[in-house]
């Protein structure tokens, strides 16, 4: 095998081991119900669940934010996002109390959280600190 040959399956190593770590990282918002949460946050290592309302204005504000941060960490961190008036249960279970409140997991683990809109480099700076830290 040549050097580049290596190159390339190491590549193709990596990316099939990024895509089985984080199979929902593909660049899309996904709409949970509350039933499919510990699955969703188990089945990747890295995910991010933002709890939401319709009728909520951050929650508005965040939501082109959101698909376009799904988009840039494409591959690496899988979005998904639950409407609390819909999934009052699980609202409860994570004790929403504001929207949109925000939870990061890892490997199913919640390792951080916050509530309210940000500006899209605050959020960037969230992510990408969580990601250096836990990985």
């Amino acid at each position: 095998m040549t050097v580049d040959e290596k190159d390339i399956a190491k590549i193709r190593e990596q990316i099939v081991k990024d895509m089985i770590a984080n199979p929902n990282a593909n660049g899309e918002v996904k709409v949970l119900t509350g039933n499919e949460l510990p699955d969703y946050v188990k089945a990747n290592k890295f995910a991010i669940v933002d709890f939401y309302a319709t009728w909520c204005p951050p929650c508005k504000i965040m939501d082109p934010i959101t698909k376009d941060l799904a988009m840039i960490y494409k591959d690496k961190v899988a979005f998904a996002k639950i409407n609390t008036d819909q999934e009052r249960q699980v609202a409860m279970e994570y004790q929403i109390r504001y929207v949109p409140t925000f939870y990061l997991f890892k490997d199913g683990n919640v390792i951080g959280q916050f509530s309210g809109a940000k500006k899209k480099p605050d959020f960037i700076a969230i992510i990408d600190k969580q990601l250096k830290e836990k990985e």
